[in-house]
């Protein structure tokens, strides 16, 4: 049993507070969506839930089968997804997710790398640059950077940015198959399609 759980969260950038007392709580096989305007605090917050930031004040808890994951140790096990990630575009994608599964010491890596090229529809493309694609396809990239280590939380920071409909469906089968698997997942969206397919709500518009 996966839960991800914060309490009281705020952060503030100086005298700027971005959001402030905000709690959630999520169980692995559910979904949760962040809200808000742009500039609301969205990205800020899910990196403070990926462990990648810290927050100001209150505190986040992801335990996995009873055990309570050390705050250092979350960020390995959570796959974050955002536009604003840097990928090694002089890479290919499956020089990016090598380097990926090396330094996570993942088992059987080129395996793990094949599937996950083909989960997001890249087997074709895993030898190419990474700096001769598109911006979908750099998306796709991302994406498959996140699923190669079967995280226990999934996080998605608008998702189908620059995506078409086949890339909307990718997504919309990583965030299926993650809560088959009992995982975690958060999505960080302004698309209300997206946000309706989730089993809650958490909006930060008001939070600031």
């Amino acid at each position: 049993m996966t839960e991800l759980s914060a309490s009281g969260l705020g952060k503030r950038f100086g005298g700027r507070i971005v959001f402030r007392d905000i709690s959630l709580r999520v169980e692995g096989g559910s979904s949760v969506a962040i809200t808000g305007r742009n500039g609301s605090g969205k990205s800020t917050l899910v990196r403070v839930l990926a462990g990648v930031l810290r927050p100001t004040r209150g505190t986040v808890s992801l335990s996995v089968d009873g055990h309570v994951i050390p705050a250092e140790q979350r960020p390995f096990r959570t796959g974050l997804v955002a536009p604003y990630l840097n990928l090694y575009t002089r890479f290919s994608p499956a020089e990016n997710l090598r380097f990926i599964a090396r330094a996570r010491s993942l088992p059987d890596r080129e395996g793990r790398i094949a599937a996950t090229l083909e989960r997001v529809g890249l087997s074709d493309r895993g030898g190419d640059l990474v700096a001769t694609f598109s911006s979908g396809m750099i998306q796709r990239v991302r994406l498959a950077a996140a699923l190669i280590a079967d995280p226990d939380v999934l996080i998605l920071d608008e998702p189908t940015s620059n995506l078409d409909e086949a890339g909307h469906e990718i997504v919309r089968r990583a965030i299926d198959d993650a809560r088959q698997a009992g995982r975690v997942v958060v999505v960080a969206t302004n698309d209300a399609r997206e946000a309706a397919a989730c089993d809650a709500q958490c909006s930060v518009d008001a939070r600031g």
